[in-house]
This record gives structure tokens, sequence and C-alpha cells, in this order.
């Protein structure tokens, strides 16, 4: 009697089937991703929070030293900078306004588009106070920044920064 043992053989990816598998997906995936993921409207938020943390800061430099008058926040259409009396400026705490996005000023201050002081009591004030003195109360300063999304930063005249229109 001839009895023939049949071996079952198993049917199934090897290893290196895997890893070859698993890299072609990584690779679909990284260079299909940019695609479905959209960036507009990231970058708004982003100068929002770190515009307003600068407001925050120059503010209450400006309270602490009562004997000068040059702490705030100087603009242009590229970058927003803080002002430190005469103080050199790290690189990295100067915000860069990307491509795409604007940052305009809403006040009744004196030359407010190209930046805004804190007077000691916190309030904003213009360019001028460095020279001559400025009382609280002139006027509110609302930072608009607008791209793909519109954000506001408001310092109301007594000197409550928040987020949110000044209107």
């Amino acid at each position: 009697m001839n009895k023939s043992v049949s071996v079952k053989k198993w049917q199934g990816f090897s290893v290196i089937e895997l890893i070859v598998v698993i890299i072609i997906i990584g690779i679909l995936a990284v260079t299909a991703a940019p695609a479905f993921i959209d960036s507009d409207g990231v970058d708004e938020p982003l100068i929002e929070a770190e515009l307003l943390s600068l407001l925050r800061l120059s503010q209450e430099r400006a309270m602490q030293d009562v004997n000068r008058r040059c702490y705030g926040v100087s603009l242009s259409s590229t970058e927003i900078a803080p002002q430190e009396c005469g103080a050199t400026v790290k690189a990295t705490r100067i915000i860069t306004i990307p491509a795409g996005v604007t940052l305009s000023v809403n006040s009744a201050l004196a030359n407010a588009s190209s930046g805004v002081l804190f007077n000691s009591w916190g309030c904003p004030v213009s360019q001028q106070h460095s020279s001559t003195a400025e009382p609280c109360g002139q006027s509110s300063v609302e930072f608009v920044i607008a791209g793909a999304d519109t954000r506001y930063l408001c310092v109301q005249s007594q000197g409550y920064i928040r987020s949110g229109s000044c209107s």
C-alpha cells in the first residue's frame, strides 16, 4: 500500500512582500496627502495668536518701565517687530507675514499703520509718544489680518487687548 502524504503548503505574504507594500503605501500617502490637506486659512490664526502675545508683552513692559516711553510694535507689509527702546530684537521674535496675507490697521492714532506704542498705563498711543507723553483714551487700534480667512485683534483705547473686531 502506497500511502502518499500530502503536505499542505501555507499560502501568504512574506515579510519582504509586506515591507514593500508598506513602503509603496507610504510613498503614495506622502505624494497624495497635499492634495487632500489644504493649508488655506492656517496662517491667519497663527499670526493673530503671535501678534496678540507680542502686543500683551509690549504693553506689560511699557507698564513696568514707566521712565521710558518706547515699548510697542512696528509694522511693515512683510513683518511685525517689537519695539523695545532701541534694544536689538532677536530675529526669532519678529513675526513674518507670509505671501497672501495682509495686515492693516484701523485707528485714529497718527501713523498707526507703521506702529503703535503703549504708555505707562498700558493704553495704545502713537509713535510720537516716545518724544511727547500721550494720555489714554485717544483711540482704539484694530488690526485686520486678511488672507483666506480674516481675523481681527482689538486694542481698546483704555488698553484691553482681545481677539475680535473693535466695533
